[in-house]
């Protein structure tokens, strides 16, 4: 049999990660490739690739705002080896998404105040030859 001490237990990892045991919980019964080593008294052991999937999890739900169902998206279909490998490209896939939307929201604000000084300048010549024409 594995050795324990290779294990963490679930008031381990929650300490370590500042997450609550109640939501490490809850996230197995959501994501079904997190699947701790439950021994006596069923007590929850997780592995190394477990805490990090953890990790993962909990990055893409309160960093990356993702919702439970869209990380269960991501997930669909996969391996926890799986989603440990591909989770660096699709972090760099959000990082390049992300990157284009602040692109494309700069280009809307400039393309809103440039209209909104073209608007300005019209006033301004139409009042100006209006005080032309008065003399």
């Amino acid at each position: 049999m594995k050795s324990i001490n290779k294990f963490k237990t679930i008031k381990d990892v929650s300490i370590n990660l500042k997450l609550p045991q109640h939501v490490l919980r809850f996230w197995e019964s959501k994501f079904k490739q997190l699947k701790p080593l439950k021994l006596s008294g069923n007590r929850r052991y997780y592995r190394d690739s477990d805490v990090e999937l953890i990790i993962y999890i909990k990055s893409l739900l309160y960093d990356d705002c993702i919702s439970i169902k869209g990380v269960q998206k991501i997930f669909k279909n996969q391996t926890i080896n799986q989603i440990l490998r591909s989770k660096d490209p699709i972090l760099k896939k959000k990082n390049v998404l992300s990157e284009n939307n602040n692109k494309s929201t700069q280009k809307d604000n400039s393309n809103k105040v440039n209209a909104e000084y073209k608007k300005i300048l019209k006033e301004f010549v139409s009042d100006l030859k209006k005080i032309k024409n008065s003399f």
